[in-house]
């Protein structure tokens, strides 16, 4: 049955909740607190030839990938270098598309034809 409006009015602050969510990821370097990415965002990354990277560093919000020092440290000219040099090889792909699942992209959506009441 289909989610009604009385539904969705009473649900408004869960739903922009869950949109404001952060999560808790595993890394081979620790666990990375994420926001979800706006859809400005991926549609930016989208354009760019390193897009995972893009993803990480703006969707990481813990730690601040985008720090000076640790880029320094790891002799990176753009916060973008930074994936590469932390994570393991494939982990960068991997936490890429665990962000963009997180925030709905690629999810697999239950279908079922629609029956209509006969009378």
């Amino acid at each position: 049955m289909a989610v009604s409006i009385k539904e969705l009015i009473e649900n408004k602050e869960a739903i922009e909740a869950a949109k404001k969510a952060k999560y808790d990821l595993e890394t081979s370097v620790g666990t990375l607190t994420v926001k979800l990415p706006s859809r400005a965002l991926v549609l930016e990354a989208l354009s760019l030839d390193d897009s995972d990277s893009y993803i990480i560093v703006n969707s990481v919000v813990a730690p601040d990938l985008k720090d000076s020092n640790l880029l320094k440290t790891f002799e990176c000219l753009e916060p973008t270098d930074l994936p590469e040099k932390l994570f393991q090889p494939g982990e960068v792909a991997a936490l890429s598309v665990k962000i963009m699942q997180l925030a709905g992209y690629r999810k697999e959506i239950h279908a079922e034809i629609h029956e209509t009441a006969k009378n």
